[in-house]
């Protein structure tokens, strides 16, 4: 046989083997498509899901405490009034409420005074972290509302030189702050 002949036959060979790998290809893809129809089989719509209803805006609260006879805020308290800034960014509300409170320590008026300081040195520090002034209640309460109760009963004079007893008193020398929303 010549080699010509040859060469003849093996692409023959080539272009059958070509074909029929073709055909075969084909017939696979015509057998997985018919099984995917079959697995593909229409599914009812979910029904819509109710709408979540929102959940209500957590509170927002701070308190921060006072030295004993002093209206300035302490270094350690104002991270709280950030953390509560920064809460309130973009909120819906009415007005902040920042209440002064006093120990019982020394005269009641003096006590009232030094208690509507505290809260406007809370509503100051705020206006500063860009709460609007406007926005922002002040009040003073005097000794009114304890926190420390009977914990700190019969601990001596009450007077400035006990240090025991102002120690006890100080969760009383506070200023509350709250977010308060119109309803």
């Amino acid at each position: 046989m010549k080699p010509l002949t040859r060469w003849a036959i093996l692409a023959l060979v080539v272009v059958v083997i070509g074909i029929a790998l073709v055909f075969w290809i084909q017939r696979n893809r015509q057998q997985a498509a018919a099984e995917k129809a079959v697995a593909e089989q229409p599914v009812a719509p979910k029904p819509p899901e109710a709408p979540i209803p929102p959940k209500p805006e957590e509170p927002v609260t701070a308190s921060v405490l006072f030295d004993f006879d002093r209206s300035v805020l302490r270094l350690g308290e104002t991270p709280k009034l950030d953390e509560l800034a920064a809460k309130i960014k973009g909120r819906t509300f009415d007005h902040l409420q920042a209440v002064g409170y006093a120990d019982r320590i020394g005269k009641e008026a003096y006590n009232l005074q030094l208690s509507k300081l505290r809260a406007e040195a809370v509503q100051a520090y705020l206006v500063g972290k860009g709460v609007d002034a406007g926005r922002i209640r002040a009040d003073g309460k005097g000794e009114a509302q304890p926190v420390t109760g009977e914990a700190c009963k019969n601990m001596g004079p009450e007077n400035r030189r006990n240090r025991k007893l102002i120690q006890c008193l100080q969760p009383d020398r506070r200023v509350e702050v709250e977010l308060v929303v119109a309803r």
